[in-house]
């Protein structure tokens, strides 16, 4: 009985380790899984801060800070203008190169300045063939500090409502967005033409030599006759 009583205790025991180990392992796998997590979030924190401090060291961002150093503003005395079709219009603009630092490598800056003409019915920029000799300006280079007034000599081929901006694409960056001015509006009225087509000399004239050539006829004949002595 006693060798049957000890059986029985050592199996028990050996349960209750058994269970006590398995008890063990359960805590140590929640607790890895809690670490893993609390790792992981804690890595998708910070992960962003390396990439926005490469960002800022980048030359991307560098040339947007070169970029918000630029201003292009249309100087043109009226925000609206007023001309019929026909006219010649100048739209005046001045670049300025706000930064100030002249101590750095390639502090200036050279690039394109166009003139942008969008009809405000068709929502559609216009065709400057007609409109403008040059619409681009090309331009070598604009120191900081530096302000370069621009213009573009317009003619005005159709009447409508336009916006007229005036727009700049730096060399160094071909592929950044363009510094944009503000806008102003451009109200074309149709040109009243009294002579369309130039057909007042041909309605006018042709029935003047008609009646002359009937009244030089009808004065001779009323001569033959005795009518006009």
């Amino acid at each position: 009985m006693k060798i049957i009583s000890n059986k029985i205790t050592l199996s028990e025991k050996s349960k209750g380790n058994t269970i006590g180990k398995r008890i063990n392992w359960s805590f140590i796998c929640v607790y890895l899984l809690i670490l893993a997590i609390g790792l992981s979030i804690l890595l998708f924190c910070w992960s962003p801060i390396p990439i926005a401090f490469s960002q800022l060291s980048s030359p991307g961002l560098n040339s947007s800070f070169s970029e918000n150093a630029l201003r292009i503003n249309i100087s043109n005395p009226s925000q609206i203008i007023h001309e019929l079709v026909g006219k010649y219009i100048i739209v005046y603009a001045n670049l300025n190169y706000l930064k100030t630092d002249k101590t750095s490598d390639n502090s200036s800056i050279g690039g394109i300045a166009y003139i942008s003409i969008v009809d405000i019915k068709d929502r559609v920029p216009v065709d400057l063939e007609d409109w403008s000799v040059e619409k681009g300006l090309y331009i070598p280079s604009i120191s900081p500090g530096q302000s370069l007034p621009l213009e573009w000599n317009v003619r005005l081929v159709k009447a409508g409502s336009y916006t007229i901006s005036v727009l700049f694409n730096e060399n160094r960056n071909p592929f950044s967005s363009p510094i944009v001015s503000s806008r102003i509006n451009l109200e074309v009225a149709p040109k009243l033409n009294l002579n369309p087509g130039n057909v007042l000399p041909v309605a006018f004239g042709v029935p003047a030599v008609l009646i002359g050539i009937f009244g030089t006829l009808n004065y001779l004949r009323g001569r033959k006759t005795g009518v006009y002595k």
